[in-house]
């Protein structure tokens, strides 16, 4: 019974990270800061975001909890298996619902979520199958250091949902699919002589 709780846990939490992931033309713009490896900018102590830097990191666009920007960490073109980090800069409004969430059973680590600054996810994309498996996630204070590391048990596929954050990357990292060919028809034959009349 505890297996299937922590099953529908981490589906519950992994729909709320694709959610946050779909693209949102009204996510409000980001501001960047400079200092850490992996980070372009970065302003310790202030209120502006870490910025990944750009030779590492691909953008992969503007959500509704955060910007997102993604790199490939291992492929396997045997299997068609890439594995792949998100790197999402959390807004205000992810970052207070992510507070509250904490707030009911963890309230000293709501208090640390308070400089939540951005959240690393890696995750497998099976190309073939459109399916992925999350790994794990960090979420990250203002200051580059570690709040909270989610490692994820569950070894389970789950299909790559249209129109979110995974999808979009999908499509990116993935080639396209190659359609069968189809059986080639017997060029029309032209009548090389006349007829004589």
């Amino acid at each position: 019974m505890k297996h299937f709780y922590s099953v529908i846990l981490m589906t519950v939490l992994v729909v709320l990270f694709l959610a946050g992931c779909a693209a949102n033309p009204f996510a409000p713009e980001v501001i960047s800061k400079a200092g850490i490896p992996g980070i372009a900018s970065a302003g310790a102590g202030t209120d502006q975001a870490m910025i990944p830097d750009s030779k590492e990191w691909e953008p992969l666009g503007k959500t509704r909890t955060g910007e997102c920007f993604y790199k490939v960490t291992g492929t396997d073109n045997a299997t068609g298996i890439i594995t792949a980090s998100t790197y999402k800069i959390v807004n205000d409004h992810c970052r207070k619902s992510t507070i509250e969430k904490w707030q009911k059973d963890h309230p000293d680590l709501a208090k640390k979520y308070e400089s939540l600054d951005h959240s690393i996810r890696v995750d497998e994309i099976d190309c073939k199958n459109k399916r992925y498996r999350m790994k794990e996630v960090t979420d990250y204070d203002n200051k580059g250091e570690v709040l909270h590391f989610s490692p994820n048990q569950s070894q389970e596929w789950h299909h790559i949902p249209i129109l979110t954050g995974l999808d979009k990357m999908r499509q990116k990292l993935c080639a396209p699919e190659v359609k069968a060919a189809e059986p080639a028809k017997p060029a029309a034959r032209k009548k090389l002589f006349k007829k004589k009349k």
